[in-house]
């Protein structure tokens, strides 16, 4: 774990996001192959492999395409990604014990700082979108501080159930995740916060008595949040209103239509917002115009041809098929990491979190642990 906690601590550097982000996880995997050597382990072949074709493909695409050292980061970070999960398989007992403390830690520092950007409105840790500031803490992009605040929620709750957190902390801990995953304003984490407090109120009965205090400090919590942010009841009715899947219908088929003119090699590593920003001259962009593609498959697709694109699909499926069975069971732990297994994988079909290293090591790891132990 000493080489997984500071990945994911990359996250505090604008969510792993930027050129810096990336090469510092990339040396992060290389430091901790050249220390504990990799060894053969039972790994996930659909999850590693998935994650391998994907730096491959963007590699030969790159050479192909000549891209820039902005590129060649995303590359390194690209690769880093499956060489930090063999290392992780190779010491599953300690990713199962250590891997809830590091994401609650880090759930709860991006979560303090994007309240704290919210209540002075201070970008980036907090944005005005349309109208309303919401909450985006190091990320500074409000869906994936939320995405990262549900699994932290999730790990916050198992870790009580198993005797490492006592109540109060939980309840603290609760709160402020839920707080922040109200004050980012995306929908889909409101929905799935409640969905994952109701998965452990039914799943797990004992940890009923800490829910319902987090239930209630996130219903005050919606209420602060509005406050701070106090946004007009036009800009609220329009957010809410807003269509979040049909906003992006036009990306999604110009993606296509992209990816199926250079199937091979694509445009190049973290060329998309080039190719589908730029507007043309004397047009204006739309207000609700989106620069990268809301989905992970088609954005490698087009940058790094239809091998990224099948390798990307093949990862995220490997997350589902791990995560989705774990949230069925009655294992606390099991549950917890199913919980980020599917939130980060069904996040890549229809958002840019995949785009933020540090969510996607998240959701690899995830569902290492979430497999039951072999025999």
């Amino acid at each position: 774990m000493v080489v997984i906690a500071p990945a994911f601590g990359v996250a505090l550097w604008h969510g792993g996001f930027t050129r810096g982000g990336q090469l510092a996880i990339a040396a992060i995997a290389v430091a901790g192959v050249a220390w504990f050597r990799l060894r053969p382990q039972a790994v996930d072949i659909a999850l590693v492999g998935g994650l391998a074709a994907v730096a491959l493909a963007n590699l030969a695409s790159l050479a192909w395409n000549r891209g820039d050292s902005s590129a060649a980061a995303a590359l390194a970070a690209a690769a880093a990604l499956p060489l930090l999960v063999v290392l992780s398989a190779t010491a599953r007992p300690a990713l199962v014990r250590w891997l809830p403390l590091i994401v609650l830690a880090l759930g709860l520092a991006t979560a303090t700082a994007g309240l704290a950007g919210l209540a002075l409105r201070s970008p980036p840790l907090a944005e005005r979108i349309a109208g309303i500031w919401r909450a985006g803490g190091t990320f500074e992009y409000p869906p994936a501080l939320g995405l990262l605040c549900v699994c932290a929620l999730a790990f916050a709750l198992v870790l009580h159930a198993a005797g490492r957190l006592d109540r109060m902390t939980a309840v603290v801990s609760g709160a402020v995740l839920t707080a922040a995953a109200v004050a980012t304003f995306d929908r889909v984490t409101w929905l799935e916060t409640a969905a994952v407090l109701a998965l452990f109120a039914v799943r797990v009965p004992v940890l009923r008595r800490a829910i319902w205090p987090v239930v209630a400090a996130a219903a005050a919590c919606a209420l602060l949040a509005l406050a701070v942010s106090h946004p007009s009841r036009s800009a609220l009715e329009r957010h809410l209103r807003h269509g979040a899947l049909s906003t992006r219908t036009d990306v999604w088929h110009a993606a296509w239509d992209a990816a199926l003119k250079r199937p091979l090699l694509g445009y190049g590593p973290g060329r998309f917002r080039q190719i589908y920003a730029a507007p043309k001259p004397g047009v204006a962009l739309a207000a609700d115009h989106v620069s990268l593609a809301h989905d992970a498959v088609l954005e490698q697709a087009v940058e790094a041809g239809l091998i990224a694109a099948a390798g990307t699909a093949l990862a995220l499926l490997a997350m589902l098929v791990a995560g989705v069975p774990a949230l069925t069971g009655r294992d606390p732990g099991r549950i917890a990491f199913g919980v980020s297994a599917t939130a980060v994988a069904a996040s890549g079909l229809y958002d840019f979190t995949w785009s933020f290293p540090p969510l996607v090591l998240l959701g690899a790891l995830a569902a290492l642990a979430a497999r039951p132990e072999g025999p």
